[in-house]
């Protein structure tokens, strides 16, 4: 069918094709688990949004549709998320330190707005083995710890917390999945940001039909920060020199850090663990009620910390990058 990642392009660095047909065993997954579940929900609102996104992003794996296709992809499953399933952002809170900010009117613009912006930054930070997959264990897994959903959002976010670990078995070429290596796709990484955001929106609120309200909307921030931080200074650098934002290069905090280590694991282990330090620090302030202005600009300030660190990243690649002094020869 083609749904083969070949290699060949200056940014890949895998020598062999390798299907991207992950994400069509992580949806599979799903389908068969709300079947043993016997909760049905195939055709309902938010999984006709799921459904949107892996059949578009299996097309592009095949036929590379473009960003504008995927955008629209995107936005048409966030509005069957909010119209349809009532997963809306109704309110940020005191967010800035002046009084809860009500949506109103603009609670819908601004949810899809938000929910694309999550789901396209799971897509791009999709770039080497494990990391989507991870990133995406982990902020359920703080969501489950934290705010556990009740009903079908439930066994959403258990069948695909279950089907990532045979996924990143064999993504990673782990004892028990080598010999099978296999890459997410464009349908598997929309996929896992659409159940992120899903989780993620749910939890801040309580809209009829989804799970209960259990962590304040700014914590969301930190659940999802590496992906977050990751695409926003991409596409800023990348407008700033003149090109298009959704043009791929290899600017990533993750194509950084393999270079840097020459080397994907040591970048995916440092990734994650960064990622798993800020999602506790936002479970932390949820738990000990820090207050949402002091979470939010904390955000910020950590946001401004990692755009000055990668706009000096060739500077410090050069100072602490170890090289082998070269050794004289004997006379």
């Amino acid at each position: 069918m083609g749904l083969l990642d070949h290699p060949g392009e200056r940014r890949k660095i895998h020598r062999v094709a390798v299907p991207h047909v992950g994400g069509l065993a992580l949806f599979a997954g799903l389908l068969v688990g709300l079947a043993l579940a016997g909760e049905g929900g195939w055709w309902s609102a938010p999984m006709l949004g799921a459904w949107l996104l892996v059949i578009v992003g299996t097309l592009d794996d095949q036929l590379q549709l473009g960003p504008r296709l995927r955008l629209l992809a995107q936005a048409g499953a966030a509005l069957l998320l909010t119209l349809g399933g009532g997963v809306t952002l109704d309110s940020l809170g005191n967010l800035l330190g002046f009084g809860n900010i009500q949506l109103g009117i603009f609670a819908v613009p601004f949810t899809v707005f938000a929910m694309v912006g999550i789901i396209n930054a799971f897509n791009m930070i999709d770039g080497i083995d494990g990391l989507a997959g991870g990133l995406a264990l982990l902020a359920l897994g703080c969501v489950l710890l934290i705010a556990p959903p009740q009903g079908h959002l439930l066994t959403v976010m258990l069948c695909i917390m279950g089907a990532l670990i045979p996924f990143l078995l064999c993504n990673l070429e782990l004892p028990g999945g080598r010999r099978c290596k296999v890459f997410l796709g464009d349908a598997g990484s929309l996929l896992l940001g659409y159940v992120v955001v899903w989780a993620l929106v749910s939890a801040t609120q309580t809209p009829s039909g989804a799970g209960g309200a259990g962590i304040e909307a700014v914590t969301a921030l930190w659940l999802v920060a590496i992906p977050l931080m990751d695409t926003l200074a991409v596409m800023l650098r990348r407008i700033s020199l003149g090109r298009h934002p959704f043009e791929a290069d290899q600017g990533h905090l993750h194509h950084l850090l393999s270079r840097y280590f020459n080397d994907q694991r040591p970048a995916l282990m440092l990734i994650l663990a960064a990622a798993a330090a800020m999602a506790g620090m936002g479970l932390i302030g949820n738990v000990v009620n820090v207050n949402t202005p002091t979470l939010f600009y904390g955000a910020l300030a950590l946001f401004a910390t990692y755009l000055l660190l990668l706009r000096n990243a060739a500077r410090l690649y050069r100072r602490t990058r170890y090289r082998p002094r070269p050794v004289a020869p004997k006379i």
